[in-house]
């Protein structure tokens, strides 16, 4: 074989391990989106409002999380009687914590409020990778909790996110963000688990685990799930 049709040879073989790997992220994509009810289900998906209990470092907090899909989220955690809140808009976001002496917002970092746009998105990024400008790649099979999951790469810009699909529900069973934080890159791992299916037909995790180099783990199991009742995005925004 000359070096011409070596090379030719190579060239198409690499072409069609991409193009495979593209089809089986598009087919993880489809089973991922069934499971969750389907797509016109998650189109339909405009608003929650979520309670959940929140355990860090042996004190148990009470969370409150509003998301109105495609265009904000606020989120506010209660702890000894003080108020962590944190908005992310179109716009950009902000957060007040009195815990680290400042009662005024604080405007989110560029990296940070990537790390929120996720949660905009009915499904989470694997729902609209393509439409959201993700590179997806499947990197293969790896165990969760002793289940097989399917491995996915989400990378924009500069965020990187892997998701683990288990593959017999379907479910997103764990995700690693790299994160900047104080100009430093961290991994902020995210285990979800019992999941469960509301009276409407919307499928959602009721538990996560949470380990943050910076702050170590963090446990959160939802209470109350409202779903798509009306949310003032004016509200969300009030800095009080």
């Amino acid at each position: 074989m000359t070096q011409s049709k070596m090379i030719k040879l190579l060239a198409f073989f690499c072409m069609m391990v991409s193009f495979t790997h593209a089809q089986t992220v598009d087919e993880i994509q489809q089973k991922y989106i069934t499971a969750l009810g389907g797509k016109s289900k998650l189109s339909s998906l405009k608003n929650i409002y979520q309670e959940a209990d929140m355990e860090v470092m042996g004190m148990t907090m009470p969370a409150k999380t509003w998301i109105i899909y495609g265009t904000a989220m606020r989120q506010e955690i209660e702890i000894q009687g003080q108020k962590i809140a944190t908005f992310v808009g179109k716009n950009g976001g902000w957060t007040v914590n009195p815990m680290m002496g400042s009662t005024e917002p604080q405007p989110l970092p560029e990296d940070a409020i990537k790390g929120y746009m996720g949660m905009l998105e009915p499904g989470g990024e694997l729902s609209s990778f393509k439409e959201k400008g993700y590179t997806a790649t499947f990197e293969g099979k790896e165990a969760v909790n002793a289940n097989d999951a399917y491995k996915i790469k989400l990378v924009k810009d500069s965020s990187e996110t892997i998701l683990y699909i288990d593959e017999k529900t379907n479910y997103l069973t764990k995700s690693i963000t790299k994160a900047n934080a104080g100009g430093q890159t961290i991994e902020v791992t995210t285990l979800f688990s019992n999941y469960k299916t509301s009276p409407e037909g919307y499928t959602f995790p009721y538990s996560l685990t949470i380990n943050n180099p910076m702050i170590g783990e963090i446990k959160s199991t939802v209470t109350k799930f409202d779903i798509n009742k009306p949310v003032d995005v004016a509200e969300l925004e009030k800095k009080n």
